[in-house]
């Protein structure tokens, strides 16, 4: 079952709204039935929203007038925290939080909602909400000033993938490129069309974390709520506001994000912008001998990193509009490629659903348009065939690399498979994902 607890101490506004506690319960009477879906509906709204919630609390009074005082209570303590983290008071701020946990504890508890949350783990619950609910509080500030537009595009993938590619062309047919790019060179002659800024501060919080980009082994229990992920955050809408100026359709490519993206749930759960992920998959062997070739990464600490990667971005972007594309027909049809991309940002909602957020006038319309813009995908630069050579597999590490290898073939297959099935991806690689817990060390 969701736990709602956490999803609501998580600020996750928006799987709030959209989850059902009841699609794995036994039938119950329809009054208790109401109740329970009231006050899922009535915790789905931000402290910040404007929606009016009050016949969700009589929907819960009609049932148990004191788990609706309970959840009243709750509210009122998030609306008081949220004016302190606004002015900038955490400590205050810590306070309200922990009490508003006490009473929603005590309110889904009448309603027979389970929560997992022990006593003595409030106060450190206390304090995620407070950090997410600050990074929420600075969005909404930036919203409102128009330092970012309603509708973010982040182009993810490892390495060497075909990032960098699908981002130049998407610049090429009207979208928002950062200012301070970074300079092209051999490994990326056409650019690598991506923010030096933010690049500076993804490498950043990784090192914060004695992280690197490289690195195979996972990041710290609980670093997406902790407060230096909070103030990176703050860091990157300040960026964001510098390098894109609030232009519509800002596009944001980052290897890192793969990574990282986990540390933005407060901004996509909070609402108040609408996000499309744009994620090329590319052969890893192929990736990996790139790697060998611009960086001199070894294959199996490239396969490592490919599958990470991979399965990082997947899971931190479901539920999500998002759509995942083949670097081999990226490289075969550009143009069919491109217009999947304008189609999943054009499919997607403006913030908190009211109204389509971009109307894409951005973007040429007529196909001459979008033909020359994905003329912009060069197939010559396609260097690297999904060959392992036998100097790659000493003796040491042939059979490390032979299961990393074994393992990343059925992770980049299942997401070839299942291109235009999202929920059917998602299970295939959950059923694969046993097999990543037993990799040789």
């Amino acid at each position: 079952m969701t736990d709602v607890l956490l999803l609501t101490t998580s600020a996750a506004w928006r799987k709030l709204n959209q989850c059902s506690v009841l699609t794995s319960e036994p039938k119950e009477t329809e009054l208790r039935h109401g109740a329970k879906s009231h006050a899922v509906n009535y915790l789905s709204l931000a402290p910040y929203s404007t929606e009016d919630g009050s016949h969700h609390l009589e929907g819960v009074a009609n049932e148990d007038a004191i788990a609706a005082c309970n959840l009243a209570l709750y509210r009122a303590c998030i609306l008081y925290g949220y004016k302190h983290i606004v002015n900038k008071d955490f400590q205050k701020a810590h306070e309200e939080c922990h009490q508003a946990i006490i009473y929603l504890q005590k309110g889904l508890a009448r309603l027979g909602i389970p929560t997992k949350l022990k006593q003595h783990d409030i106060p450190t619950r206390a304090r995620c909400f407070v950090n997410s609910l600050a990074s929420q509080a600075e969005l909404q500030q930036a919203r409102i000033k128009h330092k970012i537009a309603s509708q973010l595009v982040f182009v993810l993938g490892m390495h060497r993938s075909g990032t960098s590619a699908i981002t130049g062309m998407l610049a090429q047919a009207g979208f928002t490129a950062p200012t301070d790019q970074m300079e092209a060179n051999i490994v990326n002659p056409k650019g690598f069309w991506e923010s030096v800024s933010i690049n500076k501060l993804n490498e950043g919080l990784l090192q914060q974390m004695e992280s690197h980009w490289s690195s195979s082994l996972p990041l710290p229990a609980g670093w997406s709520e902790s407060i230096t992920t909070r103030e990176w955050r703050s860091s990157l809408i300040r960026i964001i506001s510098e390098t894109f100026g609030g232009a519509k359709l800002p596009t944001i490519k980052d290897p890192r994000f793969c990574l990282l993206i986990f540390g933005l749930e407060p901004w996509l759960e909070s609402r108040l912008i609408e996000t499309s992920f744009i994620i090329p998959v590319r052969n890893p062997i192929e990736v990996c001998n790139s790697l060998l070739q611009a960086q001199g990464t070894e294959l199996e600490t490239a396969l490592r990193l490919w599958i990470k990667s991979i399965i990082m971005a997947e899971q931190a972007t479901r539920g999500y509009k998002r759509k995942f594309i083949s670097f081999d027909a990226l490289l075969q049809n550009p143009n069919f490629a491109l217009e999947e991309c304008i189609n999943l940002v054009k499919a997607a909602e403006g913030p908190e659903g009211k109204e389509k957020s971009i109307k894409y006038t951005n973007s040429p319309r007529n196909h001459d348009s979008l033909s020359e813009a994905a003329s912009f995908i060069d197939k010559g630069l396609k260097r690297q065939q999904a060959l392992t050579t036998d100097d790659a597999l000493t003796a040491i590490n042939k059979s490390r690399i032979i299961k990393l290898s074994a393992l990343a073939e059925k992770v980049y297959n299942a997401i070839l498979a299942n291109l235009a099935d999202d929920l059917e991806m998602s299970r295939s690689l959950d059923e694969l994902r046993p097999g990543m817990t037993e990799l040789p060390v």
